[in-house]
């Protein structure tokens, strides 16, 4: 039995980090019914790249999912959603805080038709506080945690992380919190509410408040540790580079005799990673021309790897797709594109970020808008005919032809 076979999810989400938490719920087993809007779908299904009409985004983020259109407003859109949770285990939704409870359909309205359900809302900063009703996507996620802050270089501003962070850690978080919610259902039989903040996520790995002690706020240092050294990054020929940690006493020493220079292990001003802080430009600047001495960062690489020094080239999208090491472990995976879309019957990804031995992830297609609507709502009543009619009267009133 895969980890979450046979538990049913209502997906309600858009964008990346709740769908992304019920995508990983459907790779495990558990059938995912994502509810989108009328004629527009999931605001991830706009979003670049387009490829052959199909956003890459939005498929990486509802792979082995079901699509369904309603529209929550109408009376029979909303009794589907009830009817839907009376037989349901998770509920994801990543509406801003508000919106649910307007249409009678947050936590506190809907308990009681299963107290068993798992309720999971995900936002950009929680449902309570003076901030949860404020918009938020991980860029803004990122400005209020303080991670944007420490990053860049001392003579620049603030940059962004190079990836939508808060939304990927929002997504593990979510998964991490229904999955503990599980459990404390099988132990209970009581479901629970779950708030998940992308702010609030960023801050738990990044905040840092010890200047309360020490006096000194943590502020950018770039590309090498503001405590460490030296364990940086270091610029070779041909836009390749390289990252060289080596902070302990043996692996500064081995450091020292990859490149040559023995002498400098027992350097006065370098014999420990304190001392090496307190000269860093110097230590850096003999590391850096070493570094240039090879045409390619691989063979540095080589050199410092056969003395133990740790250290690795800094990969592109298309190193790791080609990397040996991510093809023996598995890492990489092929999915399918969904049909008739797509000339392309394939396009790969990163097979998730867990090592189950007993548990491994199934990948299938993100689904076409309202694919499933016949199987879906049909098990609740309505007929094909019924159900066409009823989404051409939401499209109709949202103004927009189908």
């Amino acid at each position: 039995m895969n980890l979450t076979e046979g538990l049913r999810v209502i997906d309600i989400t858009n964008n990346y980090a709740g769908p992304g938490a019920a995508a990983l719920l459907a790779h495990y087993g558990a059938e995912v019914i994502h509810v989108e809007k009328p004629v527009l779908g999931d605001d991830g299904r706009h979003y670049p790249p387009i490829i052959n009409g199909e956003s890459m985004c939005f498929v990486r983020t509802n792979q082995g999912k079901k699509s369904i259109v309603l529209d929550m407003k109408d009376p029979r859109g909303k009794k589907i959603i009830l009817d839907m949770i009376k037989e349901s285990d998770i509920l994801i939704e990543s509406n801003r805080p508000g919106v649910m409870k307007r249409l009678g359909l947050d936590y506190e309205s809907v308990k009681g038709y299963n107290p068993q359900l798992i309720y999971c809302s995900v936002s950009a900063f929680g449902q309570t506080g003076p901030y949860s009703r404020r918009p938020g996507y991980d860029v803004i996620a990122q400005a209020y945690s303080g991670i944007m802050y420490k990053t860049g270089t001392p003579e620049g501003g603030p940059t962004k992380i190079g990836i939508v962070l808060g939304d990927s850690f929002g997504t593990l978080n979510a998964f991490a919190q229904i999955m503990s919610a599980l459990y404390y259902r099988e132990r209970t039989g009581e479901g629970q509410f779950i708030d998940v903040s992308l702010a609030r996520g960023l801050m738990s790995i990044s905040a840092n408040f010890d200047f309360e002690q020490t006096g000194v706020m943590q502020t950018r240092v770039g590309n090498h540790d503001r405590g460490l050294c030296p364990y940086g990054v270091f610029l070779g020929h041909n836009d390749e580079s390289i990252i060289i940690g080596a902070v302990n006493t043996a692996t500064w020493v081995n450091l020292c005799r990859a490149m040559g220079r023995e002498e400098l292990a027992y350097d006065p001003d370098f014999v420990t990673n304190d001392k090496r802080v307190a000269n860093r430009e110097r230590v850096n600047s003999i590391i850096q021309d070493w570094v240039l001495t090879y045409e390619h960062m691989s063979d540095a690489e080589a050199v410092l790897m056969e003395k133990g020094v740790p250290c690795s080239l800094i990969y592109n999208d298309r190193m790791l797709l080609e990397d040996e090491h991510a093809k023996a472990c598995g890492w990489i995976t092929e999915m399918p594109l969904a049909e008739p879309k797509n000339s392309q019957a394939h396009y790969h990804i990163v097979a998730g970020g867990f090592g189950l031995s007993k548990c491994q992830p199934v990948y299938k297609k993100a689904p076409l808008m309202g694919e499933n609507n016949h199987e879906i709502l049909g098990r609740f009543g309505f007929s094909p005919e019924e159900i066409d009619h009823m989404e051409e009267e939401w499209a109709e009133k949202a103004g927009i032809k189908p």
